[in-house]
């Protein structure tokens, strides 16, 4: 009976210990992937794309983001969905979404297609024609456009995404074309990646952007910029306030961020610099 009584003391005791210990498990964070948009090493892709997408790997990156898919439903005009998803996937990444050129939901069906080859989660435009942003009743019909777009897209089982550049916070007609493509956007069919950099260079406050807009913002393009925003820098060295504008973002339905440095000059050094700073910031946590 004795010994009946301690065996059973000593599994209270365990029970009681795991009740402390799991609270603390449970309570540890973790850090959002860290990813890169690949544009950052264009040049290098060109010349060994298989290499360089090593390189990628071998920094750290865990999640990318592509570009050049076209509507013939190939990457870099030539280059088979499918091909791109095995290669990220045999590096140990993931790819999570990809650039396009703009098209229009008559032409969506094949760059959905590879899209879901792909396997990415979003498809992205990441700009407007400049002949398509003369006012703002151009800017009313594209978002009818990404509309039916992103309906399209949420029927095949992704999530369509707009990529802004400065020129959509310049007003026009008295009004700031992002809010109008924020407004005329049904909430529930586009959504957007925001660009820090041109954000910031544009004037425009990016915590403003984010809350406003909670839910809408799901990606960010993180690159940093000098005093002016006339030109990069390395993430970190530059004037944008990542901390701040992180806890805004994680707050409001933030998802994914991307690397993205387009400096042209040593493609591999940024990166790998961008790399070493962004991944020993807490303000990624989740």
């Amino acid at each position: 009976m004795k010994s009946n009584r301690r065996n059973f003391i000593k599994k209270s005791s365990w029970l009681v210990a795991g009740t402390i210990i799991m609270p603390t498990f449970a309570s540890i964070s973790k850090k959002m992937p860290i990813g890169l948009q690949i544009y950052s090493v264009r040049e290098q892709l060109k010349i060994d794309f298989e290499g360089t997408m090593k390189k990628i790997a071998q920094i750290g990156y865990e999640q990318i983001e592509s570009y050049g898919l076209g509507t013939n439903g190939m990457y870099f005009k030539t280059m088979k969905p499918a091909y791109l998803k095995h290669l990220v996937s045999n590096l140990g990444m993931k790819l999570v979404s990809t650039h396009c050129g703009y098209f229009t939901y008559k032409n969506a069906d094949k760059i959905i297609e590879a899209s879901l080859i792909s396997g990415v989660e979003y498809l992205t435009v990441p700009a407007i024609p400049r002949n398509m942003r003369g006012n703002i009743d151009h800017y009313k019909k594209v978002a009818e456009n990404f509309n039916k777009i992103g309906e399209k897209c949420k029927a095949a089982g992704i999530k369509f995404t707009y990529h802004n550049h400065a020129f959509e916070f310049k007003k026009l007609d008295g009004k700031i074309p992002m809010d109008t493509l924020l407004k005329e956007t049904d909430a529930d069919l586009v959504f957007f990646e925001a660009d820090l950099f041109w954000v910031v260079r544009a004037g425009y406050d990016p915590l403003k952007l984010i809350t406003e807009n909670s839910g809408r913002i799901v990606m960010f393009h993180v690159k940093d910029g000098v005093v002016g925003m006339k030109q990069e820098t390395t993430v970190g060295e530059g004037i944008i306030d990542f901390k701040a504008i992180f806890k805004a973002g994680i707050k409001n339905g933030l998802k994914h961020y991307f690397i993205e440095d387009e400096r042209t000059k040593n493609p591999i050094a940024n990166i790998k610099a961008d790399y070493n700073y962004i991944s020993k910031q807490n303000f990624t946590q989740l």
